[in-house]
């Protein structure tokens, strides 16, 4: 198949760099139904027939490949994402629509009500796309978006400091500009306590994993990630306000 070929040849490629839970479509029940009579047996004239299984459950996997073929372009694209993250995300995407499609197979293969009993719900519990896969991975991202501000503003800090150095050596009054470059240093640092790590908290979740840890961990996350979010905003206006502090300091001393 052209698509696994190129989820394989990606995820090779990846591995040679070496380096809020989404839930549409995730759980139906795909089983399929019967109807019971009076007296509770089940009639085979309202059933649906077992090709018009096999198509439902095609499209349902045609669904997560599709899925699959977006993250994989967004994690090859992602200009925050580590090497390392993207190596073991890609991976874990090829071996998913291999997966897929070796079930997939054997859906179109079964030759009774029985066979598709059991294979057809695997398409959701033993892949877990939209449970697991996709929150995860747009964690990860956010998680290294993160570390990358965290960089960024750690730089401007260090710029921050050397001009209020420069202007005490000068002889002018830096200490509400001090001030704010110790807030946004705290910030910096809450930042990179709290969003840094997700990344790593996350990315090891496998569609066995849920619902726990992989419920409970995936929430932790997201709730980690919009704090690093607030801190990171704070921890700007900060270095705002101490550039503004020193430009004060020095014009009111002019």
């Amino acid at each position: 198949m052209n698509r696994l070929k190129k989820l394989l040849t990606v995820g090779i490629a990846a591995g040679m760099l070496a380096t809020l839970p989404a839930t549409a479509n995730a759980q139906t029940d795909e089983r399929p139904p019967t109807t019971a009579t009076a007296r509770g047996t089940e009639t085979t004239a309202t059933r649906p027939s077992m090709d018009s299984i096999k198509e439902r459950a095609a499209k349902a996997i045609e669904r997560r490949l599709d899925t699959l073929d977006e993250l994989t372009s967004r994690v090859t694209g992602s200009e925050h994402m580590t090497p390392g993250h993207k190596s073991t995300l890609l991976g874990e995407y090829a071996s998913a629509s291999y997966g897929l499609g070796v079930l997939g197979d054997r859906i179109e293969a079964a030759t009774t009500y029985e066979q598709l009993r059991v294979l057809v719900p695997k398409i959701a519990s033993d892949f877990r796309i939209y449970l697991v896969v996709v929150p995860k991975t747009r964690q990860v991202n956010a998680s290294d978006r993160v570390g990358d501000a965290v960089v960024r503003l750690d730089e401007a800090a260090d710029k921050t400091a050397e001009a209020i150095r420069r202007a005490e050596e000068a002889g002018y009054d830096m200490t509400d500009a001090k001030r704010w470059l110790v807030s946004a240093r705290d910030d910096i640092a809450e930042a990179r306590n709290t969003g840094v790590p997700v990344a790593n908290d996350v990315i090891g979740l496998q569609a066995s994993d849920w619902q726990e840890p992989a419920k409970s961990t995936l929430e932790q996350g997201h709730r980690r990630l919009l704090n690093a979010s607030v801190d990171l905003r704070k921890a700007k206006a900060s270095l705002e306000q101490a550039k503004q502090a020193i430009e004060d300091a020095i014009g009111s001393d002019a």
